[in-house]
Formats: C-alpha cells, structure tokens, sequence
C-alpha cells in the first residue's frame, strides 16, 4: 500500500490554518484493496512548548477505479493560535505491510495576519 497527500489530489483544507479552523486532511492510497486503514499520528505543541499527542482513524471517503486509487479523509483540529501540528499518516494493508509520510503546519494567529 502507497499513501500520499499534500498533492492537488489529496490536499490539507484550509491550506492556510487559523485557530478554531476544522482541518480536512484528504489521504490517497493505491491500490484499491478491502481491508486497509489509514491513521493519523498528531503532535500539537503550543507556545510555551507543551506538547499534546493523540491519533485520529480517516475514513474511507471514495474509489476511483481508473487509477485504481483510495481516497480517506480525516478530520481534525479546532486548534488554538500559535500551535504547530506535526502529524505521521499511516497505512496499513490487509497484509500488514505499511507506509507513512509526515507533514505538519503552523496555526496563524489572525490579529498578526492583518486578515479578518
């Protein structure tokens, strides 16, 4: 099993992160095959560098069968301003193999921005 994301297919939405922002992370996989799970690692420090870690299950959201690919999603977030998120994605096949990719993102806090 091959996952990817931050591509045009598999996006973070919003790609810029604001606190209170509800966070979309699209996931794809290929090949298609029934029983797969991909989960997702996060690491959230704030500004005094406490750090929270926790994990979220994406779910299955579509297949597109003429590029034989997956596509999850998960959901995560609200976060507060200043906080960096670090996460792992993870798949894992039916056949215990698996394969991860790591991003992250830094939460803009909105005064600092100038946006509204």
């Amino acid at each position: 099993m091959v996952i990817w994301h931050s591509t045009e297919d598999a996006p973070r939405t919003p790609a810029e992160v604001f606190p209170n922002d509800k966070v979309v992370l699209w996931i794809g996989s290929y090949p298609i095959e029934l029983g797969q799970s991909v989960t997702v690692e996060l690491r959230v420090m704030n500004k005094d560098s406490n750090e929270k870690k926790y994990s979220v299950e994406a779910e299955w959201r579509y297949n597109d069968y003429g590029k034989n690919n997956s596509y999850w999603a998960a959901i995560i977030g609200p976060f507060k301003p200043g906080e960096t998120v670090e996460y792992r994605i993870t798949g894992v096949a039916p056949n215990g193999s698996h394969h991860s990719q790591v991003a992250g993102f830094s939460v803009i806090d909105r005064k600092k921005s100038g946006q509204h």
